[in-house]
């Protein structure tokens, strides 16, 4: 339903095709571990297997259900005397066998057991895993909460010794940007609006440099992450966690100190529960400053004259917690008119025990042994930003560009020195279906095509789409394309998309992911091939990182970054922090038994 507020009416409704799912909400995530904890069965079945009595200590990691074959589709029609499909969710079973509350890691004791709950029927319909001898739960205390560590087993228990002297980011004068009416923030020539929903989490509006318009609309619209691991029940592990659960629903409540350093300013969130109330998520963005390093410099090495400015970050983050993983998305804008977009993966790994056959050939074959009998699947997170761009104005062209070497040619190249930037123009969606190459640096620009010129060299003003510049280059989504996942996050077949920008275009995998099958997606629009040249385009750029797990990724993840930057191309006429005054920071110390200051 569309609802017009002002005259409480409605003034727009669309009929859904019988089965299709909204996204898991909070509340929902929660009935179904309640479900599964309560259920006779699943306690019968632990009792059984493992002894287990207290289903309290029973953690269930809710999931929506990935339909990897015509099986996993009936399952949808296990109530033969309902007409209502089935709202399917799968949880993975954990044992929680130290601390008295939610301390330990679970995630080091994983069963084997998967039951998958009905949540319109609010019960377990099936339980997978049973159809081998019950394995033996790994037992070794690996934590990282601070009241657990000294139980590890062989890990450290006690914290280092040398250790760190205070870091402050101190701001004495208070920050350099101003928020007016609620959501518009001003600094440093930039200005933009920050928005926030259910569904994409942060989204930026509205962006401009100078007054001049760069991005209209900035956000995160899907992710997708296949698991490649064949063996029942896993065939089933897959999540496309924006619309499967919502990096909004899944924002965290930000802690001045530990997740933002300086003076921070912080945004609420106004979201709405499973009945409709309202609801507040308090600190939900965080925005400050950062220093990071030298912007430019220059010694006139003839007589030792220096000049260099020092480079400030604006910093607008939100932080998702989907299940076991976390999500650091940092939108960072830079004083020279770049904007880079970066995320940060954390958090714990889904475990599970080996395979009857990993255990029989003595090695785990899709995944790392993290600890002693515990298995970390490889996997993959594959991202789709979507760029509503408005360089200078709507009306944008989209270019690729390769630097590309040149044979030799007695007229043109006789020394076999020439390499050069190529342009070509990508004028209809199927066109500007694109993979990255960095054996060509190739970028993508985006240029104004309503004659806005650079002054010094008359070429179109643009920003040009740089990929992965955050971490290392990564390989699309590597399931077999003939997958249901590969079909489903179809969006993850090439680093770029272009549209034309319609209104109900929103999300690649299309609008209701749990239980879908990725149609009315990004493929779907981009085959009636619409001209891009000179239109109000919408990038759809698609980057991740394939996860091979390591012993060093347990029991918590350090963090691993991908991201990519927006930069200015013939934007400006020349460098546009020339204007930024000579300063020396006067805070700065020496070391103790460092040189001598001159």
């Amino acid at each position: 339903f569309v609802v017009d507020l002002s005259s409480s009416t409605v003034i727009d409704s669309k009929t859904l095709d019988p089965g299709v799912q909204p996204m898991f909400t909070p509340e929902d995530c929660e009935l179904a571990e309640i479900i599964v904890q309560s259920s006779s069965k699943v306690a019968e079945i632990l009792k059984e297997r493992y002894g287990i009595t207290d289903m309290s200590r029973v953690a269930c990691d809710p999931w929506s259900v990935h339909f990897a074959s015509d099986e996993d589709v009936e399952l949808t029609k296990w109530n033969k005397d309902s007409n209502v499909p089935a709202r399917l969710v799968q949880t993975f079973l954990y044992y929680r066998q130290d601390g008295d509350d939610m301390q330990d890691n679970h995630y080091a004791h994983p069963i084997d057991v998967l039951p998958v709950v009905d949540l319109n029927a609010r019960q377990v319909i099936t339980v997978g895993g049973l159809d081998r001898p019950a394995p033996k739960i790994p037992t070794d205390s690996v934590n990282y909460h601070r009241d657990l560590v000294k139980t590890n087993t062989y890990l450290e228990t006690s914290w280092r010794n040398d250790t760190l002297a205070a870091l402050d980011v101190v701001q004495p004068d208070g920050p350099s940007f101003r928020v007016s009416d609620g959501h518009l923030v001003e600094w440093q020539k930039w200005s933009f609006r920050v928005g926030f929903n259910y569904r994409e989490g942060l989204v930026l509006h509205d962006v401009c440099f100078d007054g001049r318009p760069i991005v209209h609309r900035a956000s995160l619209v899907e992710m997708a992450v296949p698991y490649g691991d064949p063996y029942p029940p896993h065939q089933r592990k897959c999540a496309f966690d924006v619309g499967d659960y919502g990096l909004g629903y899944c924002a965290n409540s930000l802690e001045l100190g530990c997740d933002c350093l300086g003076h921070i300013h912080y945004f609420d969130a106004a979201l709405s529960d499973v009945a409709g109330n309202g609801q507040v998520k308090k600190k939900a963005i965080c925005m400050h400053e950062e220093d990071q390093g030298i912007l430019w410099k220059h010694v006139e090495y003839r007589n030792g004259h220096n000049e260099s400015r020092r480079s400030r970050e604006l910093v607008i983050s939100s932080i998702a917690t989907v299940v076991n993983y976390e999500y650091l998305f940092y939108w960072r804008l830079r004083q020279d008119g770049m904007i880079d977009f970066e995320i940060k993966l954390s958090g714990e790994l889904s475990t599970n025990l080996p395979s009857v056959t990993e255990d029989e050939i003595g090695h785990t074959t899709h995944g790392t042994l993290v600890a002693p009998g515990v298995n970390a699947q490889i996997h993959q997170h594959m991202f789709c930003a979507r760029l509503d761009m408005a360089v200078d104005g709507s009306k944008n062209t989209v270019s690729e560009v390769d630097v590309v070497c040149k044979p030799y040619n007695d007229m043109t190249n006789p020394y076999g020195n020439v390499f050069q930037a190529e342009e070509t123009i990508l004028d209809s969606e199927k066109n500007a279906i694109r993979h990255a190459d960095m054996t060509k640096a190739r970028s993508w620009k985006i240029s104004n095509a309503s004659g806005r010129t650079n002054n010094v060299n008359k070429k179109a003003t643009a920003y040009k789409l740089l990929p992965f510049t955050r971490g290392p280059a990564q390989p699309l989504m590597l399931v077999d394309p003939s997958s249901t996942v590969a079909k489903k996050g179809a969006f993850a077949r090439a680093h770029l998309w272009v549209t034309p920008y319609v209104d109900e275009e929103r999300y690649p995998a299309g609008e209701y992911t749990p239980q879908g099958d990725g149609s009315v997606g990004l493929v779907d629009w981009t085959a009636n091939d619409r001209s891009l040249v000179a239109e109000d385009v919408v990038l759809w750029h698609a980057f991740g990182v394939c996860h091979v797990p390591r012993v060093e990724d347990f029991p918590v993840m350090p963090c691993e970054s991908t991201g990519f930057t927006l930069k200015p191309d013939n934007f400006f006429d020349g460098n546009p922090t020339i204007d930024i005054a000579p300063d020396k920071n006067d805070a700065s110390k020496l070391a103790k038994a460092c040189c001598t200051s001159s």
